[in-house]
């Protein structure tokens, strides 16, 4: 039996991408019905011809806000998420929909890379696996399906009833999160699985600044999932083990006698992130450069997430 699926993209002062976007899923190879809808956040609507277009004003009320109207406008039983930033191949959908053959899978995610013409710093995000898991979470699988609880809504599946039966995505994650905490809840009633050749190709932020601002978002994601108690159990531990501040700081105040045992941690930092990702020299798709950038970004990215972390502590103080 082929499933008929319900594409749902959101979006925001994006239409040239997500021109391309819909463009690509015009050539989808998939012998099924193609619901494609459209949530756009915007003061001047446009319909788009071929899909179910769902204009709301600019409120920023969030990206769960958003995802949860383009899940109540479908109408079949399957939910196909992806990002208005992405590009697939034909055979995308027919790849990421293929595990719902065995019923008892009600979530899927597909590996995500970046454009081949993708800059050093976005590649370097994506072999840190950023977003979704990046190309390390594709190369780590070998090409085979994994059991997972780890599903990001830029390249994923449900079944429709998972979703309704988990509450949708939770309005109270406005930083970001939303999707994590749904693959929580679903995974909870049955498997989610990885499916890394159903590859999307994610666009990149591709500038420190860009990654900055990211970065600290989702610093302050992670506060707002602890202030309402929707975080896992654990979280708050792994935050602190995550902070690069919590790590520097001893050496920040032995640093007023001597500044080497900082430049010897953040030496081993650079070396140690330098030889686990030795794989990617060689590699002809990935500029040698990107894994020379590759360590003092994941330093630059968590020190991102500090400051988002802090900021968002301050705000409530």
């Amino acid at each position: 039996m082929v499933e008929s699926v319900s594409v749902l993209i959101i979006t925001r002062e994006r239409r040239e991408m997500l021109d391309l976007l819909l463009s690509d899923l015009a050539l989808q190879d998939y012998p099924g019905t193609v619901e494609i809808i459209v949530v756009e956040e915007t003061d001047s609507p446009k319909d788009i011809e071929g899909v179910v277009y769902v204009p709301h004003p600019m409120l920023n009320k969030g990206i769960a806000f958003a995802r949860n109207m383009s899940f109540r406008h479908a109408t079949h039983d399957l939910l196909v998420f992806v990002d208005d930033d992405c590009r697939v191949d034909s055979d995308w959908l027919r790849k990421l929909v293929a595990p719902f053959k065995d019923q008892t899978v009600l979530g899927v995610q597909g590996g995500v890379t970046v454009p081949d013409d993708t800059n050093a710093i976005g590649w370097a995000e994506t072999l840190l696996g950023f977003p979704g898991g990046g190309i390390t979470r594709v190369v780590q699988s070998h090409g085979e399906l994994q059991t997972t609880k780890e599903v990001s809504t830029l390249n994923a599946a449900y079944r429709k009833a998972a979703v309704v039966e988990a509450g949708g995505f939770s309005d109270q994650a406005r930083f970001g999160g939303e999707d994590y905490l749904l693959a929580k809840q679903v995974a909870e009633h049955g498997r989610l699985l990885f499916v890394p050749d159903a590859i999307v190709q994610h666009e990149a932020r591709g500038s420190f600044a860009a990654v900055w601002h990211w970065f600290v978002r989702r610093g302050r994601a992670e506060i707002e999932l602890w202030d309402n108690h929707l975080a896992p159990d654990g979280f708050g531990l792994w935050m602190v083990r995550a902070s690069f501040l919590i790590k520097v700081l001893p050496l920040l105040l032995l640093s007023v006698w001597s500044v080497w045992p900082l430049i010897i941690f953040v030496t081993l930092m650079v070396v140690l992130n330098l030889w686990r990702f030795r794989w990617v020299i060689g590699r002809a798709e990935i500029p040698a450069t990107a894994w020379l950038v590759l360590p003092w970004l994941r330093i630059y990215m968590a020190l991102a997430s500090d400051v988002g972390r802090v900021k968002s502590w301050i705000a409530k103080t």
